[in-house]
């Protein structure tokens, strides 16, 4: 359940189809709501040998509050640690930060199998804690920028999906000269392309999916369908996360009528979301570090043939208007957002070429099998001339 973990299950089953020997190393699954889901239960370890899954205790924290959050983070790494023999040796160890403990456990993960380590970082952290507000004490961010550092200086590569992370991330001497670009992608296939509805009376139809957390700011979208009316625009908001109580608080207290909060969707039911939509919303807060974000919902939203509504600066709103994929509005301005819905309300001929624009341009530069291949060859780059013949395997 969630966006990483649907890019990261699609990069194993990738890099297996290519000859890889993928293991992965995760927790007992309990996003977003803290529970352990059955099947499962959580314990030490479990080991999955037919599907190359390893499993390590979890503290099972909810995705909200700042502290239990962290005490999930530090109680995978630890574990993770602990059961690392589980998965075998490996020539190369990659792991995702954020969290940021985890990707510090990965250093030690890396060097306990002697092998090389690869760095995905989705998301710059502590600096988006920080410009978010989450996280304040300076003793706190000095010791996490540390460890960021520490972390870098240890990877052979420090892998990033956009171009403003490159940016970022070069300026530090511990990452300089390691950093490289795999833009994210998405399985096209998995959406079907069907035109929207073709009637012009009904309200527009938008669906945003995704986390409801600090980084996105969703009252915006809630303030724009009251202010637009019943008649312009009907939301649903799939996903849950920490700003999930304050988003129902802002329906309530509006009595936005025409936002419906649907919770958490399995991933399998996204593309059924947007085949019922006319247009996909992606909102982000107006902050500096996500000016280089390029979140994955919008290359889904795209993939369905569905117009894109961006409420943000940067990568994303250069994207969006270089393919003629959406309307841009500025981050933060529920105003300008009703404006947006009420216009493409008003013109749904415009609103499927919107959709078809932003299918092709997908199809042509983020198509899931790119990232595949360009994952492959860098793997390659960071072990032995041979490893495609001798490689031991991929944790």
């Amino acid at each position: 359940m969630g966006a990483p973990q649907a890019r990261l299950a699609g990069l194993a089953s990738g890099l297996r189809a290519r000859g890889v020997d993928v293991r992965v190393h995760t927790a007992f699954p309990h996003y977003p709501d803290g529970v352990v889901q059955p099947p499962y239960r959580n314990r030490l370890a479990q080991r999955d040998r037919s599907a190359g899954v390893v499993r390590s205790a979890v503290y099972a924290a909810p995705n909200r509050g700042f502290a239990r959050r962290l005490a999930n983070h530090l109680s995978f790494a630890a574990s993770a640690l602990a059961t690392s023999p589980l998965t075998g040796p490996a020539d190369v160890v990659v792991v995702e930060s954020p969290p940021l403990f985890l990707a510090a456990a990965g250093v030690t993960y890396a060097w306990a199998k002697r092998a090389a380590l690869v760095v995905n970082v989705a998301d710059r952290w502590p600096a988006s804690a920080v410009e978010l507000g989450a996280l304040t004490d300076p003793g706190a961010i000095r010791a996490a920028r540390a460890l960021e550092r520490w972390c870098y200086r240890h990877a052979a590569a420090v892998t990033v999906p956009t171009r403003g992370l490159v940016d970022d991330l070069q300026t530090l001497p511990e990452a300089a000269g390691k950093v490289e670009r795999i833009p994210p992608a998405v399985d096209v296939e998995r959406f079907a392309p069907t035109p929207p509805r073709p009637d012009r009376d009904g309200p527009l139809r938008v669906v945003y999916a995704g986390t409801v957390g600090l980084a996105q700011g969703l009252e915006t979208l809630v303030e724009a369908a009251v202010r637009a009316g019943p008649g312009t625009v009907q939301v649903r908001v799939a996903g849950s996360g920490a700003e999930a109580p304050s988003v129902r608080a802002a329906v309530e207290r509006t009595g936005a009528g025409n936002v419906e909060l649907l919770g958490v969707v399995p991933a399998a039911g996204i593309p059924a979301l947007y085949a019922w939509a006319d247009a996909g919303a992606v909102l982000l807060r107006d902050r500096p570090i996500f000016a280089g974000a390029l979140p994955t919902k919008l290359l889904e939203i795209m993939a369905a043939g569905r117009a894109v509504v961006l409420c943000a600066r940067g990568e994303a709103a250069v994207l969006v208007a270089g393919a003629g994929a959406g309307v841009v509005v500025p981050p933060q301005d529920p105003g300008a957002l009703a404006e947006a819905l009420l216009a493409l309300h008003r013109d749904r001929k415009h609103v499927r070429a919107l959709g078809a624009a932003g299918r092709h341009t997908v199809k042509q530069s983020f198509e899931r099998q790119r990232a595949i291949v360009s994952w492959h060859e860098l793997l390659g780059t960071v072990i032995s001339p041979g490893w495609q013949h001798e490689a031991r395997g991929l944790s």
